[in-house]
């Protein structure tokens, strides 16, 4: 049997990545039904039954991440993931899944799961936003060295999707989905997981859905039910401080990276910041908004460089990059070596 295992690099350094064991739960479920040996799954990614029968209990996300994938190999269905996700409900996101499928409309619902996740997992970076006629819920994880993560992406999409659709009906369908991984030969099959076709090689996650269905109203809120969870998820929520401004400022770049011209007055914008404020507060910490720009342009196209599909001007494309021979330069000044000798190593 292929075992998937995580390189060295892929290790997160400082400060680990954690989720909640009852994201796994229809993982497992799914594995169960199949009679698969999901105990040795667990124990080479560190993790137990019993650990995971505690669903506030938290793991790190690249064990995650890393089971998933075997989970994929091990079941012999490279659409394993996207199809656990259908079986997701809102309980296995504790009070942040309770408090999507008890929001009035699918937009208001998206909105805070994109701002109260973080109660329950770590590393990860979601926007919702109106683009035209259309909702756009992007998904990413933080980290560009956690790769492959194929199983993680396609699996969030599919639970997101199953949450939308138990709580909202046909407004939770999306009318297009979007997959930073390339074209695969399952593409059918990911289709009929997904309920609609799956667009390849795209910067980040994306589900798209009708803005107007999504502001339909679906039920009447019931405020005290709203105001005890979300009060529950702020004891669970991270400490934040200062400090996590650099981070914050990281996140943004690489959610908006290849989406629209990033800037400070963009990022200043989002952290409710005047523009001269972000920059100086960065200075204070021995940082330059355009040297983070850099960096996150680097390790994407580092990430990018790994799919030996995409073209470097697709990259350059997705990057912000005028051009090729501009990616290749910028790539080449800030790793010692041209992206064709990056994806040779």
């Amino acid at each position: 049997m292929i075992r998937y295992i995580a390189p060295e690099s892929e290790v997160p350094r400082g400060p680990v990545p954690l989720i909640r064991a009852s994201t796994l739960s229809p993982v497992l479920r799914m594995l169960d039904r199949g009679a698969l040996p999901a105990a040795p799954l667990l124990a080479r990614h560190k993790l137990t039954r019993a650990q995971l029968s505690d669903p506030y209990s938290q793991i790190p996300l690249h064990h995650y991440v890393a089971f998933l994938e075997e989970a994929a190999v091990t079941a012999g269905d490279p659409a394993f993931g996207a199809r656990a996700g259908t079986s997701f409900s809102a309980t296995d996101l504790g009070p942040v899944g309770l408090i999507f499928a008890s929001s009035a409309t699918l937009k208001r619902g998206l909105t805070r799961l994109a701002e109260m996740l973080n109660a329950w997992q770590d590393g990860t970076s979601i926007r919702v936003e109106v683009q035209d006629t259309y909702l756009v819920w992007t998904y990413r994880l933080e980290d560009p060295t956690l790769w492959p993560r194929r199983q993680d992406a396609e699996y969030t999409l599919s639970a997101t999707i199953a949450l939308a659709r138990g709580a909202f009906g046909a407004a939770g369908r999306p009318v297009d989905l979007h997959l930073e991984h390339d074209a695969l030969p399952e593409a059918a099959a990911l289709a009929r997981a997904f309920g609609t076709a799956p667009s390849f090689g795209r910067m980040a996650n994306r589900l798209l859905f009708d803005l107007k269905a999504a502001e339909r109203v679906q039920r009447a809120e019931d405020s005290g039910l709203m105001a005890i969870l979300s009060r529950h998820l702020a004891d669970l929520a991270p400490p934040t401080d200062a400090a996590d401004l650099a981070q914050q400022v990281r996140r943004l770049i690489r959610l908006n990276l290849g989406q629209r011209p990033v800037t400070v007055t963009l990022l200043a914008d989002v952290l409710h910041m005047s523009p001269r404020s972000l920059q100086r507060h960065l200075s204070d910490l021995g940082l330059s908004f355009r040297a983070l720009v850099q960096e996150a342009r680097l390790e994407m196209g580092s990430a990018r460089l790994r799919d030996r599909n995409a073209s470097h001007s697709e990259i350059a494309r997705q990057l912000g990059y005028a051009d090729s021979t501009a990616f290749w330069r910028a790539f080449k000044r800030g790793t010692g070596k041209p992206p064709s000798r990056h994806r040779e190593d």
